[in-house]
This record gives C-alpha cells, structure tokens and sequence, in this order.
C-alpha cells in the first residue's frame, strides 16, 4: 500500500493548541505530547483520494496514544564487532568490553543484551528495510536493529552438518543469534554483517558457502570495503576500487542477495559535501567492469538514528550505537536505552505502510521529511 493521504483528524486541531518545540540538536526528538485525553476523538477520521471511498485504519486515536505510537522518534542500530566466548568476570574491562575502548564484547554480555532488547519491548528488523522506509514491527512495539563490522568472530564455524546446514560456535555472535532464535520465535532474530575482503576468517570455501545459508535463513550481508581503509582519506579511483571490489565479490558469492549498504570503516567520511566529489564513488562507480550503487552508509558509532520519516534522517550518515558499557555515560548502550525509553523509541502502529504519530510533534510542518508515499495519520 504505496500511497500518500492526508490525514484529518479532531486531535490535530486540539494539538494546534499547543506549542511545539522539537529538541535541540543533542537531543535529537520531536517533543512530548502533551495532548488532553478529553480532545482525543475515540475514532480517527481520514480524507480519502480521489481513487478511494474511504480508508482502513485499524486502530482508534484512544488506542495509538494509550501504545504511545510516535513513528518520528528514534531507532537504535546497534553496531557491534567481535564477540568472544568469555564471561563478563574474565575480562578485565568495564562491563562485557573484551577491549579498553569497547569495541570487542564477551558472549555473556551480547546475549544478555539481546534478552534485555526483547524484555524492553524491542522486536528486531532488518536494515535494508529500515533504509527504504518499510517498518514492519507488531503494534506497540519498538524496532532495534543489530549490525557487525569486520567479520571476525561474528561466524565462527566448527563443521557441517549432513544436512549442509553449519555448526557454529556456540560464543559466536551467529550461533547466540540462533539461540536466541529459537527461545524468542517472536523477535524476529535477523542481522547484517558488514564483510572485508577476508569474509569471516574461516576459509574462503567455507565462507562462501556459511554466506549462502545466511542469507538463506534471515540474515543480510553488506559491504564494508575491500581493505577496511579510511575512505576519507583517499582518491576518487581508490575509492571505487575499494567499494567497487567488495561489491564484486559479493556478487559473486550470493548474486543480488546482498545489500547495497556500506559500514564506513571508521566511519569515515563522516559527512559527504559537494567539496569533495570524489566520495560520489561510494555510492556509484564501476570497478573492474563491475556497475555498484550504494543506497546508504552507516557510521562508526555513538548514538541512535533517527527515523527515517525525519527532516534530520541522513542516508549518507546513518548513526549507531556502539555496543559497549561505560556504566551509563558516554553513550554506552545503558545511557542510549536509558533516554529511548524515557520517550524517545520509535512506537510502531504495526502497519510499514503508514507512518503514525501525535498531530502536536508535527504542528510547525516540518519534522516529517519523508512519506516513501506511506498513509500519514495523526492523532
């Protein structure tokens, strides 16, 4: 249901009544909403086009205030790295840090950050469609994504069944993934790994073929250079080399099955300014005869992104969460969560194609930036 309606309701004129003030740029959210429950309408009314008589809404007013529905506020893209089959008392770092800046996490520590995900009402997505606008999480629930730079120790294999199928690790970010799958059928275990030219270290014949199960049964593979360099600090031609022959490689092992997304090694370039041309070749180029488009590029880390209806969504600098503790500061995952959860989650309406929210977050006009031709409605 690809369409753009505009939605009119009896709470929007009551919201005019109230003043909006969007947060400052560190906060990053729309403001609370501060709309008398005896103006909202028990029903919401909509404005049908002209090539429909009316329009399904399946929930009331009442019921999208009382989930808390806001599909402009935040979402969190968790970007982790290695995971490690160790206890949290075994290192010698803060928290689950297998390393003193965080990047690294122990198996105890990642898997009970996805138990806390799916007790604080999160429900897992992919990112490729977050990326094009399609959120497809139940009713009252909040998406979180989980992404993996590098590649090593995010499949570590052991074998093969007779079936085909691999024996992971069972401390492996995959093979935690697939218990926590088979625990939680409803948490839509799914995540995408951003690969260099070594896959995941354990050969190349076997990374090909762990590739293909993958994406085979819910995961996503995307590019993250063939060298893992700073793409900012080179040349248009090095550029395309370096994002051009990962895709290449890509495209040979699982053809148009991977994603067009890019996890920017150090997450550099942080910003892509018409100053320097030369970053165009992360988002297209040809590399050895090989034509690649990118769509989006995340970066490094510190914080959660946006919705991608929102005037501030950047494609081109996705944000994300570095998956580490600092009890609490610093924009650990505790002080990321802390404030999402304290009214800055995005609260799905459980329908990818419309994008709901309270009339009074959007009373200037212009914090809704993208529809992706979605059915807007407010309440």
């Amino acid at each position: 249901m690809k369409k753009l309606s505009k939605i009119i309701s009896a709470a929007l004129c009551a919201a005019m009544l109230f003043s909006f003030a969007s947060c400052s740029k560190d906060d990053n959210e729309t403001s609370e909403t501060t709309i008398d429950p005896s103006l909202i309408p028990t029903t919401v009314e909509t404005e049908a086009t002209a090539a429909e008589t009316s329009v399904k809404i399946t929930h009331t007013a009442d019921e999208y205030k009382n989930a808390g529905v806001n599909e402009l506020n935040s979402v969190p893209i968790l970007m982790y790295h290695r995971v490690y089959g160790m206890t949290n008392a075994e290192t010698s770092y803060t928290g689950g840090n297998v390393d003193v800046d965080g990047y690294n996490r122990t198996s105890e520590a990642f898997e009970n950050d996805l138990r806390t995900y799916y007790e604080q009402g999160y429900r897992m997505m992919r990112l490729d469609d977050f990326v094009d606008g399609y959120i497809d999480v139940e009713f009252g629930y909040s998406p979180v994504i989980l992404t993996f730079d590098d590649g090593i120790r995010d499949v570590v294999l052991e074998g093969w069944n007779a079936d085909g199928s691999p024996i992971f690790d069972s401390t492996c970010a995959i093979g935690i993934l697939e218990k926590i799958k088979g625990e939680y059928p409803d948490f839509n275990v799914t995540a995408t790994f951003f690969v260099n030219e070594s896959l995941f270290g354990n050969g190349e014949e076997d990374d090909r073929k762990v590739m293909k199960w993958m994406v085979d049964n819910g995961y996503d593979i995307g590019n993250h250079t063939r060298d893992h360099v700073k793409l900012g600090d080179l040349g248009a031609d090095e550029i395309e080399k370096q994002v051009g022959a990962m895709y290449k490689k890509l495209d040979e092992i699982i053809p148009g099955q991977y994603v067009n997304i890019v996890a920017l090694p150090f997450g550099s370039p942080e910003s892509m300014g018409p100053d320097k041309p030369q970053f165009d070749r992360i988002f297209s180029g040809t590399y050895d005869g090989f034509a690649y488009t990118t769509k989006a590029t995340l970066l490094c880390a510190w914080t959660r992104s946006y919705s991608p209806f929102v005037r501030d969504y950047n494609h081109t600098a996705i944000r994300r969460i570095r998956g580490y503790d600092n009890n609490g500061v610093d924009w650990d995952i505790q002080m990321n969560f802390e404030q999402l959860n304290n009214g800055k989650r995005y609260i799905s309406d459980g329908d990818p194609d419309t994008i709901v929210f309270p009339a009074s977050d959007n009373s200037s006009g212009d914090w809704l930036k993208n529809t992706f031709d979605h059915q807007v409605i407010t309440y």
